[in-house]
């Protein structure tokens, strides 16, 4: 009997997941923008023009026209021939000995002079410029305001507010019962029963899938809009007409005298004290260390270059410069000075309240039922054949040789 393996075929149970498209409800929020009109006060500056007089010295420039004599150098090129020596260079290799100085080091006891400062005090005399004060009559031109009332008439937009009705609508989440339906694998261990290639019987355990879909009950909120009814106030502008007074301010020139006290530099002779700094030598001692070079004679080879000279010739151009008198004009220029008036206008900033509407966003939530698709990978169970080897022991006749005669080896 000889082993040999066999190719069977056999049914076998698997557990296949397959993916399976569903579909599903999801509340999504959006925000909702809202926008109201709320009234701010704010301060503004309004800027305001003012004239003023103001005098000046403005200096205006006087030219006078001069003439006048020069003398220039005018370049002229001439050509000439130049003789000049070309120097070639010739190598040659010597040796030579020389001496290098080694360093070392020793210490010296060094006397040196140093200075050290000596102050003396004496007296001198100076000019200084006093200032002293001087009154003088300056006549000057001022501006008086004058001021008159007119009167004018202007459209004003008033604001007046309003009662105004209307409807807004509301979100409101409502709990609702909902079937849903969910699959549930019920299966159990079996334990089954099989051979090997030997013929060997092995038992082990195979899960037996038992996919039940059953159904669940679960609360879900649901968004109901409703219409409810609101009052809100408007503000709304209507013109009206108003009359007011309002004043102009005319400027009147007007001349006028006043007394200027002005300064005035006086020459004055006073007397100081000041320091003399005189520098006195004094002899210190201090050790040094030096550095001393002791001579050492060395062999080396160097390179001598001979500069042989070679005359050559070559035209050169050069230039002569020859004078010439040339006669020119120039203007002399003077600042003269000249007092002048003129109108300044300055500003001033005067606040004022005003007030606006500005824009306040708010955001509502709202919530939106959205359907969405997702995968879900469901168990099946699938029966296919294997080929599966098997051994089995099959009859196999095989020859022996028989012994004929007597033999040794069986005895016969």
């Amino acid at each position: 009997m000889v082993p040999t393996t066999v190719m069977e075929t056999r049914t076998v149970t698997k557990t296949v997941c397959k993916p399976e498209t569903r579909e599903k409800t999801v509340k999504v929020a959006k925000c909702v923008p809202e926008t109201k009109y709320v009234t701010k006060e704010y301060t503004v500056t309004v800027p305001t023009w003012e004239t003023k007089m103001v005098d000046y010295t403005v200096c205006k420039p006087v030219y006078e026209t001069k003439t006048g004599t020069k003398t220039v150098m005018v370049p002229t090129y001439e050509t000439k021939m130049v003789d000049y020596t070309v120097c070639k260079p010739v190598w040659e290799t010597k040796t030579g000995t020389k001496t290098v100085m080694v360093p070392t080091w020793e210490t010296k006891t060094v006397e040196q002079t140093v200075c050290k400062p000596v102050y003396e005090t004496k007296t001198g005399t100076k000019t200084v410029m006093v200032p002293t004060w001087e009154t003088k009559v300056v006549d000057y031109t001022t501006t008086k305001p004058v001021w008159e009332t007119k009167t004018c008439t202007k459209t004003v937009m008033v604001p007046h507010q309003e009662e105004r009705s209307g409807t807004k609508t509301v979100c409101k989440m409502v709990p609702e019962t909902v079937t849903k339906t969910r699959c549930v694998d019920k299966g159990c261990w079996q334990t089954k029963t099989s051979t090997d290639c030997c013929g060997c019987p092995t038992t082990c355990k195979v899960w037996v899938p038992n996919v039940v879909e059953e159904s669940y009950d679960c609360t879900v909120m649901k968004p109901v809009t409703e219409e409810v009814p609101y009052t809100y106030t408007v503000c709304v502008m209507k013109p009206e007409e108003k009359t007011y007074t309002y004043k102009v301010c005319k400027t009147v020139c007007e001349t006028k005298q006043k007394e200027v006290k002005h300064m005035v530099c006086k020459p004055e002779t006073r007397e100081y004290t000041y320091q003399v700094c005189k520098m006195v030598p004094e002899t210190v001692t201090k050790e040094v260390k030096c550095k001393v070079c002791v001579p050492e004679t060395r062999e080396y080879t160097y390179k001598v270059c001979k500069m042989v000279k070679e005359t050559k010739q070559k035209e050169v151009k050069h230039m002569v410069c020859k004078p010439e008198t040339r006669e020119y004009t120039y203007q002399v220029c003077k600042m003269v000075p000249e007092t002048k008036t003129k109108e300044v206008k300055h500003m001033v900033c005067k606040t004022e309240t005003k007030t606006k509407e500005v824009p306040v966003t708010t955001y509502k939530t709202v919530y939106e039922d959205k359907v969405c698709t997702y995968t879900v990978m469901v168990p099946h169970t699938v029966t296919e054949e294997v080929q599966v080897p098997v051994c089995k022991m099959v009859p196999k006749t095989i020859q022996v040789p028989a012994c004929g005669s007597p033999c040794t080896t069986c005895g016969g």
